[in-house]
């Protein structure tokens, strides 16, 4: 690991100076040649051991005004655990590109978090937690890292990202109103995407797009980028083999995982992930995991409420307690 450069700017932000349980410091350090910016949460409170807990973004331009990321770390820094929320490379003040790389890529900038997190709050363990597509990153950095003292996983899936990405397709296709042969229609559409992405012809799929014009389905058709220089191929061509139960398979450090079973209907392929990660596991003799499932969707809300489900922040709680 190359060696950090860290350099830490306190700014203690003046909407949580009274009745907080933490208070807010921007950090900044290095990711080998990337500056990256975050924001520490520090409990006026801690358990018998300091315990940090370095977050991983989700998919997109995910940085610190996610507002669910943001509910993530003030519940855990409520809780007396130090809490590191990063902005993903090229969002907000971090250097690089999210869109030029690889999750191996952004794993990398996790191991040098947690390390910074730990070494800067002078903390007994530090572990890391990966919010939606930030699950399939944890695994990386944990896997291959072992000052990682342990992994959560936030509604993440464990099939491919291709798997996941068809589920999400088909998903919004329904949700969309297109019926079955329609839907159909759509998978054909991305077997071309993808052989786009992996032999660069675009000829077949120009030749679609212009034959979709006349299609029932024409008007989500326009969703799909047009232009053959779009950033989303480059990212696909880094990207698309990812099979997250590869580096699962090799994390020895305690796991908690979390998923909404509602998400079966939107993002998360739930049932299947639910079995990947215990095939996984058993295969390997991991033993000290826990998986739960609630009744919730993608962002593991209160039914009708856009508040964190108690259950789960029950379930985390104690399970970070135990450590």
């Amino acid at each position: 690991m190359k060696k950090i450069i860290i350099v830490f700017i306190v700014l203690v932000s003046s909407a949580h100076l009274f009745g907080q349980e933490y208070t807010i410091a921007e950090t900044q350090f290095e990711s080998g040649t990337i500056h990256l910016f975050a924001d520490i949460f520090i409990p006026k409170k801690t358990h018998s051991k300091k315990i940090g807990i370095a977050l991983i973004q989700g998919s997109g331009d995910s940085g610190r005004t996610n507002l669910w990321a943001i509910s993530i770390a003030e519940f855990l820094g409520e809780q007396g655990y130090y809490v590191l929320l990063p902005d993903k490379r090229g969002v907000g003040k971090a250097g690089g590109d999210w869109k030029n790389s690889s999750f191996q890529d952004l794993a990398t900038d996790v191991i040098f978090s947690a390390h910074h997190l730990k070494e800067k709050m002078s903390l007994d363990k530090v572990g890391i937690m990966g919010l939606s597509q930030g699950g399939f990153i944890a695994p990386v950095a944990a896997s291959t890292n072992v000052n990682i003292d342990f992994v959560i996983s936030i509604v993440s899936a464990s099939v491919t990202l291709e798997e996941q990405m068809i589920h999400e397709i088909s998903n919004t296709a329904r949700q969309n109103g297109l019926n079955p042969q329609e839907i159909v229609e759509v998978l054909e559409l991305h077997t071309l995407m993808k052989e786009y992405v992996l032999n660069g012809d675009w000829t077949p799929l120009e030749k679609r797009f212009s034959e979709l014009e006349n299609a029932t389905w024409s008007d989500f058709a326009k969703s799909f980028p047009r232009d053959p220089d779009h950033w989303i191929w480059k990212w696909l061509g880094l990207n698309i083999n990812f099979n997250p139960i590869q580096y699962w398979k090799d994390v020895k450090q305690d796991t908690f995982i979390a998923l909404g079973s509602k998400d079966h209907e939107d993002n998360v392929p739930f049932y299947e992930s639910v079995y990947r990660f215990q095939d996984a596991f058993k295969s390997v003799g991991k033993e000290n995991y826990e998986i739960k499932a609630y009744k919730t969707g993608h962002a593991l809300y209160e039914e009708n409420e856009k508040v964190l489900k108690k259950e789960f922040l029950q379930d985390v709680s104690g399970w970070l307690k135990g450590l």
